[in-house]
């Protein structure tokens, strides 16, 4: 057998890079739960005991994964009116997890956090100071926003889950059937309710609206 054919018989050498990619194929396909060693190994045709010599465990393998997702933000134009900027660095933070629904349950589930990430934070909060608020106020100001987008993408993840199931009873189905005798207001307004997803720009508009208020 020449070296070429025992090369191609060999599984593709490991490294922290194709571990990552690997944890992040699994949670896009299977979800945060299906993510273990053991099934990064099996994905790359290794064992659990040679992905520890590149990640010490789960928490810094997914450490990697959020270091890498931040790393692909781009940094947009940012208006000049501090109140606008707030908006298109809300936006990209909520756009950036609506495109990775896992995302979420992994930054409210533990302590897990990238330093690649800051730069938004910074941004947001210099943006709040600019707005009027102390110090004080503009990180309340800011735990307030995200409470809010994490909620909301917490409901649309919950919700997309629900919409698979078609016998599963869900909001818009209660809506919809409302008695427009026992509750006319719903039922009045069951053909343009809107999905919390599609109305998180009046959610945000009106939440920096009272935050900056208050200042």
């Amino acid at each position: 057998m020449t070296d070429s054919m025992r090369r191609r018989g060999r599984p593709a050498r490991l490294s922290r890079e194709a571990i990552v990619t690997a944890a992040q194929q699994i949670v896009e396909s299977e979800g945060i739960d299906a993510l273990t060693m053991r099934r990064v190994a099996d994905r790359l045709s290794s064992s659990p005991t040679a992905i520890y010599r590149h990640v010490r465990d789960k928490d810094e393998m997914l450490l990697a994964l959020l270091d890498d997702i931040a790393g692909e933000l781009g940094r947009p134009d940012l208006p000049e009116d501090p109140r606008q900027r707030l908006v298109v660095l809300w936006r990209l933070l909520y756009d950036t997890l609506a495109a990775r629904p896992w995302l979420v349950g992994v930054l409210v589930g533990g302590d897990l956090a990238s330093r690649a990430i800051l730069w938004v934070v910074e941004e947001i909060l210099q943006a709040f100071l600019a707005c009027g608020l102390d110090r004080e106020q503009a990180a309340s100001a800011y735990r307030a926003v995200w409470q809010f987008t994490v909620g909301v993408l917490t409901i649309r993840s919950g919700s997309d889950r629900a919409r698979s199931d078609p016998n599963q009873p869900g909001q818009a189905r209660m809506i919809m059937e409302a008695d427009s005798e026992l509750t006319p207001t719903i039922a009045a307004l069951a053909a343009d309710w809107p999905h919390p997803w599609e109305n998180y720009n009046y959610g945000l508009t009106a939440l920096l609206d009272g935050v900056i208020a208050r200042s």
